[in-house]
């Protein structure tokens, strides 16, 4: 618990369990930010999604978040109760079925019973062992349920933390899902969720089995990207402390403006350096030589890959940009001249046309604005764009005063009319699951001609719309088939992340 009446001496003293003190090597002033975010959730009782890109250190957050309290703590109002963290590991249940979740609950809380006062850890413990092999789920269910009571009369407030919550979601049964519907329901002054994904909600593969917890999740997000300058000088300490020398200060600035501070490319830099730090060569060179390692590569590919297209091209979009603006500076003897008016009118368009895509990349640590524009945070990845400038789409949208159907900047060409009909009406009901009697039924305004148009046939123009809008038809990221009964198609105007 938070409040210091609450704690136990173990915990009052600093220490949560032996086999965490990983987690007192952060500071506790870590992801400060965000951390602020999540005291705010919990102090209100909210849910909320912690999200971000592959390596972004969603895990780690959500790690410190469970194993520093104390620190969690520095961001809580004062007239906030006593509040119990939680970490679930849902992704890693023994079995997929009812019983392996109340059970995989049940030991989260034994797992950290030594917070807990004397007589709470003796409940927790008993509770625990008496439920941990039972296969009938209703008796784990009353115990979980038991004891979520105990918290509710001590007026503690209990958030269970459920990282990987979208893979989990891939596997889990609806009984399983509606299961944490349920325990919210039934403790909502008591229980909230916190859970960790890579991608919002509405890229699960099926959000609406989520129900009410839905909105729960959605209605509260907190972006996970680039680390603050401290976070990331003491992530690079860690790493580099094994090195028989000391970078020079000049390395350590190098590693921190090429990697943008985000954690998996400031990690992977600085286990290169470790590698290869004998006889390499000075900083100024290591942006080429970085690239073609392919564990860089990797890492890039995959943080560019959990783009949406429409986020894709608004980075390359201000790679673009930022070229002229270092061009413009590398010819001025006065750096102080203020940017040409076609380079300012080009930021400004691009501020005014893409905000929310630059609001989603700014939150995701990817760029950030200065008062000369929009740059990409990190000198790996905007010359990782500049490499892929060219092979990305944007995008889909109507222009709704010419009716031409747009990707990006480019028209998309070639439609035929019913394939024009039938992008037209997805455009305008984005992100709905559509059956496929659905998509005759709104696209063919014809009853005669409708009446001949079978699900086959609509496959048909479906794989011809396909090899017009996506760059892989095998792997589409616009128009999604969702299987099942009855089965239809599923519209991503902006380009679904994979």
């Amino acid at each position: 618990m938070l409040k210091n009446r609450g704690l136990s001496a173990h915990q009052q003293g600093g220490t949560i369990m032996t086999g965490n003190r990983t987690w007192q090597r952060y500071s506790s002033t870590y992801r400060a930010k965000e951390m602020k975010t999540l005291a705010g959730w919990i102090a209100a009782g909210e849910n909320g999604s912690v999200v971000g890109l592959i390596g972004c250190g969603r895990t780690n957050l959500l790690g410190f978040l469970s194993y520093r309290p104390e620190a969690l703590q520095n961001y809580m109002p004062e007239q906030a109760g006593p509040v119990a963290i939680i970490p679930v590991d849902i992704y890693n249940l023994p079995a997929n079925d009812l019983s392996s979740l109340y059970r995989t609950i049940l030991h989260a809380f034994y797992w950290v019973r030594d917070r807990f006062a004397s007589t709470l850890r003796e409940t927790i413990t008993h509770i625990y062992l008496e439920n941990r092999a039972e296969q009938d789920p209703f008796l784990p269910q009353r115990a979980l349920y038991d004891l979520l009571l105990e918290f509710q009369n001590q007026q503690t407030s209990v958030v269970l933390v459920l990282n990987r919550f979208d893979r989990f979601c891939q596997t889990a049964t609806p009984q399983m899902l509606n299961t944490l519907r349920g325990l919210r329901d039934s403790f909502k002054d008591t229980l909230s969720y916190i859970v960790g994904m890579l991608q919002e909600v509405i890229y699960l593969p099926d959000p609406a089995a989520l129900g009410d917890m839905y909105e729960l999740l959605d209605s509260h997000v907190c972006w996970v990207g680039a680390m603050t300058e401290s976070d990331a000088r003491q992530m690079l300490d860690g790493i580099i402390q094994a090195a028989s020398g000391s970078p020079t200060k000049a390395d350590i600035n190098a590693m921190l403006a090429l990697s943008g501070h985000f954690p998996i490319l400031l990690k992977a830099i600085g286990q290169w350096w470790l590698s290869s730090s004998s006889g390499m060569a000075v900083s100024g060179d290591w942006l080429e030589q970085l690239l073609e390692e392919h564990n860089i590569q990797y890492r890039l590919e995959r943080m560019w890959n959990g783009l949406t297209q429409e986020e894709q091209l608004v980075l390359s979009e201000i790679q673009d940009l930022q070229v002229q603006v270092e061009q413009w500076r590398s010819a001025q003897s006065n750096t102080t001249e203020s940017l040409p008016e076609s380079v300012r009118r080009s930021f400004q368009g691009l501020m005014a046309k893409q905000s929310y895509a630059l609001a989603r990349l700014k939150a995701k640590g990817l760029c950030y604005q200065s008062e000369a524009g929009w740059f990409i945070a990190g000198e790996l990845l905007a010359a990782y764009v500049a490499r892929v400038e060219g092979h990305v789409r944007g995008k889909i949208w109507l222009d709704e005063k010419t009716k031409n159907v747009y990707q990006g900047h480019e028209i998309i060409q070639n439609l035929t009319p019913l394939e024009y009909e039938i992008l037209r009406f997805l455009i305008k009901n984005p992100r709905i699951k559509h059956t496929r009697d659905d998509v005759i039924d709104n696209a063919w305004s014809d009853d005669e001609q409708r009446e001949g148009i079978t699900p086959n046939a609509l496959q048909v123009h479906i794989a011809s719309m396909r090899k017009k809008i996506e760059s892989n038809p095998a792997k589409p990221r616009y128009l999604i088939t969702w299987h099942g009964r009855p089965g239809g198609y599923q519209f991503f105007p902006e380009g679904k992340p994979l």
